[in-house]
């Protein structure tokens, strides 16, 4: 198989004295990066409550609701 032209360039910075970037990987100090946490109650209903908030700042009038005018004709007495 051939070398990756990343792999081609960690070797020449190798060959040329400069700092092995694999030395700096995986190193977490203690820290698991995958472990995760379910989200309480408390956190999933504040997530659907603030929900595409930002969408509605842009309007006047806050949120998607509409005005609807009834026009109703005069008469000519």
């Amino acid at each position: 198989m051939s070398k990756s032209q990343a792999q081609k360039l960690r070797q020449r910075h190798l060959r040329e004295g400069k700092l092995d970037p694999a030395i700096h990987r995986l190193h977490w100090n203690g820290v698991n990066p995958v472990s995760k946490k379910t989200p309480s109650l408390k956190e999933l209903q504040a997530k659907q409550l603030h929900k595409h908030k930002s969408r509605n700042l842009n309007h006047p009038h806050g949120d998607d609701s509409f005005f609807h005018e009834i026009v109703m004709p005069c008469s000519a007495a």
